[in-house]
């Protein structure tokens, strides 16, 4: 299989060679510097229209079609405008001259656009998102995204059912949690701008909802870097450093992000069960303290060389380590009381490369070595005078390699083709083994291999047209190989954008995405959290499908108005169960018959002058789940729920920022537990000073300890409550910016004796 990947590559790379079309070129000014929004219009030389395009921030553009002689018409409005004909694939360097205005007693403002719809994309300057002015770092700059919202632990978006978050759109198999640290420890400054695509185009190699983060690409002299400081809060004391540095010239570029740091936090859960038991109800009160303790380490360096302005090579590595995790579980009530250690020693590293070509090649791949090794040691005494107690050892190693190839053509009158294909190969071994168990304990002794392969083929076509319309259409047949499990699947992706006028677009998008359980969710395995409390694996669990049809509405290029319907087939999660055998909680993931979201989302920014900027997301959808096949209780239900958020940013002063920031949540629904209504008010103050070198971040996240909702189950004589404490956090971040800009000196020409 392999081979003929490699073959599929070496064939993409020729036909890309000998097809490529395209003019392109790189503007600037007077003092050598690139002009961003130049609009540049090809045409042939009687003057008959062939395609018009905008240069990027650094100046370069990129224009389909080349005929034997064209005419370039180069507009800015702070420029004079420019005619150049030429037969030539690259025009080069077009020198723009400034153009002056004179105007009497006319003040002229204007607001840079909020958002900009780009080929079925959302593209946002993070630095204009409300609130962002006291944010440290580009993850926390995501979350101010429109319509994302962190959860649990993951960011979502509005209307649908999973978020990818990649970077330079190119996959790689770093999972979320990974890409997250590595966007926490990467300043703001480096991002270009974040694409939300809620159905992602296949030479990406995800599917469903996406956010590509796009990062600065330098093309002169720079060094600078950043080293920041954390204390947080959240019961215990936590806190530690992070540095990140960044040196390029026009050729190349090297970057280098570690940090460390010490977390202690502490959660609180109490649990009142009404068991029924052989037609007898057992009250089962307990309360829960779970503390976790631990250093984190993560690397992230990455070297870039240009090879033109279109083609360039990438190599990074990344790596995290926790060596010497200890998590604790106290448990007291009128069931039981025990006590839980777990120590675990995890590391994990990542080597990407990737090239780019200046003819639409793109290939790459990358390899993820992770593992884990866990002991655990459990002692629960009951209130009838029994105890169990074991001690169990337990691992796993994955191996994940991946590599894949995209080639995309520009055709005549604004057409587009591409095509492509990845491989995935994940390698997985498990194991779990018990010893020492004394008492009436469940335990399951495992050992496990699995091997995964997905290879992935796409074809797709797309337009631009003059009117200011665009669409693009794929399929992307895959298959997918675990175990003796074997599926052939087409996942079709579709997306349409259309412009009026810059004041009013409208974007259509269909996506069908697949996710894919953790390797460990589909082990056999049994994992006791306490003495009442189990996590039970399940084998054979399948993947889900999930079909979504979002649409949106964009006045003004800032106000949002979306509709969206979402429908998961296999949809699994994690649930509990009072087992109706012994009296033990089973939390387990299973299949249901399908999850169904439809909805609408209304996106309203507003200021106020230039103290107060702020946005207000609105959210309401209909939720209906079905799952004919959980345990004994099989359920269909459906519930209304409304989402709120408002994000107020306060300028003080000129270097002195204020964020007020409170959502609310209605109850809803997860299979057979009803999720109350929850609230969540954060504030935070940032302080800039020493020309922004330096600035200083004060925050509380949930001030009212109220953003972890209760949870109840009321269903066929199931009888749970479930009360989440103690995520109030409080945090102090520090940061000192160094570097920046050095334009490279160069011995000038004396040219003062020449001339008439």
């Amino acid at each position: 299989m392999i081979k003929k990947i490699m073959i599929l590559i070496l064939f993409l790379g020729n036909i890309g060679i000998s097809q490529a079309q395209t003019i392109t070129g790189k503007i600037i000014n007077n003092e050598r510097q690139p002009i961003e929004g130049a609009t540049i219009v090809m045409q042939t030389l009687d003057s008959t229209f062939i395609d018009v395009t905008i240069s990027d921030t650094n100046g370069v553009f990129v224009l389909n079609g080349q005929p034997n002689e064209y005419r370039l018409l180069v507009q800015h409005i702070l420029f004079q405008t420019q005619y150049i004909t030429d037969n030539k694939k690259d025009v080069g360097i077009i020198w723009l001259v400034s153009q002056d205005y004179a105007l009497d007693e006319v003040v002229v403002k204007a607001e840079r656009p909020y958002v900009k719809a780009e080929n079925g994309r959302l593209a946002y300057n993070l630095s204009l998102l409300p609130g962002n002015k006291t944010t440290n770092n580009a993850y926390e700059a995501i979350t101010k995204l429109p319509g994302v919202q962190p959860s649990r632990g993951t960011l979502t978006l509005a209307g649908t059912e999973r978020l990818t978050i990649i970077l330079n759109g190119k996959p790689t198999t770093m999972d979320a949690g990974q890409i997250e640290n590595l966007l926490r420890n990467m300043p703001i400054d480096r991002v270009e701008k974040a694409e939300v695509m809620y159905s992602a185009p296949p030479e990406y190699h995800v599917k469903g909802a996406v956010i590509n983060v796009v990062l600065k690409h330098p093309d002169d002299y720079a060094f600078q870097g950043e080293i920041n400081a954390d204390y947080n809060n959240q019961y215990f004391n936590s806190g530690g450093m992070n540095a990140n540095f960044h040196r390029s010239t026009p050729k190349n570029s090297w970057d280098v992000i570690y940090s460390a740091y010490n977390i202690h936090n502490m959660e609180y859960m109490n649990l009142y069960s009404r068991h029924s038991l052989a037609e007898q109800v057992y009250p089962i009160e307990q309360n829960e303290q779970l503390r976790s303790k631990y250093w984190k380490h993560s690397l992230q360096t990455s070297f870039a060389y240009n090879f033109s302005d279109k083609s360039h090579i990438n190599i990074s590595y990344t790596g995290d380590y926790t060596p010497n995790q200890h998590n604790n579980s106290q448990t007291i009530g009128n069931f039981q009381a025990g006590n839980v250690d777990k120590y675990v020693d995890s590391r994990m590293h990542n080597v990407t490369l990737q090239y780019q070509s200046a003819f639409g090649l793109n290939i790459g791949g990358d390899y993820t070595y992770y593992r884990s090794d866990n002991n655990q040691y459990l002692h629960t005494f009951f209130q009838s005078g029994e105890q169990s107690s074991f001690d169990m050892v337990s691992g796993q190693k994955i191996n994940r390699y991946s590599i894949y190839a995209d080639q995309k053509h520009s055709l005549a009158k604004g057409w587009n083709l591409g095509f492509g294909a990845s491989f995935r190969l994940a390698k997985d071994y498990d194991y779990q083994t018990y010893n020492h168990v004394t008492g009436d304990i469940s335990t399951r002794n495992l050992q496990s291999d699995l091997a995964e392969q997905t290879t992935n083929f796409y074809l797709s076509i797309g337009k631009n047209t003059q009117t200011g319309a665009s669409f693009s259409l794929s399929a992307t047949g895959e298959y997918y190989t675990i175990g003796n499990y074997r599926k052939w699947a087409v996942y079709p992706q579709a997306s349409i954008t259309y412009s009026l006028n810059p004041k009013h677009t409208f974007q259509l998008s269909l996506s069908t995405d697949k996710t894919y359980p953790s390797y460990w969710a589909m082990q056999s395995s049994v994992n006791h959290l306490n003495g009442y409390t189990e996590l039970h694996g399940t084998s054979g669990l399948k993947p889900m499908t999930t079909y979504s049809l979002n649409g949106n509405y964009i006045l003004r290029q800032k106000y949002i108005f979306g509709l969206f319907f979402l429908h998961s087939t296999d949809y699994f999660v994690q649930t509990a169960y009072q087992s109706t055998e012994r009296l033990a909680l089973i939390y387990k993931y299973t299949n249901w018959n399908y999850m169904q979201l439809a909805g609408a989302n209304i996106i309203l920014p507003f200021k106020a002058g230039n103290w107060l900027d702020s946005r207000l997301t609105l959210t309401g959808m209909q939720i209906r789940q079905r799952c004919d096949n959980f345990f004994d209780i099989p359920f269909n239900r459906k519930q209304w729920m409304f989402n709120a958020m408002l994000d107020n940013a306060f300028k003080i002063k000129q270097n002195l920022f204020f964020e007020l920031m409170g959502s609310i949540q209605t109850p809803t629904i997860q299979g057979t537990f009803d999720i109350e209504t929850c609230y969540n008010l954060t504030v935070g103050i940032k302080w800039n000073i020493a020309k922004d070198k330096i600035s200083l971040s004060v925050r509380c996240n949930d001030i009212f300890n109220t953003g972890n909702p209760n949870l109840k189950v009321r269903f066929k004589g199931q009888y749970l409550d479930m009360d989440n404490y103690y995520s109030r956090a409080f945090n102090i971040h520090f940061t000192y910016r160094f570097g920046g800009y050095k334009k490279k000196q160069t011995k000038g020409v004396d040219t003062s004796r020449f001339g008439h």
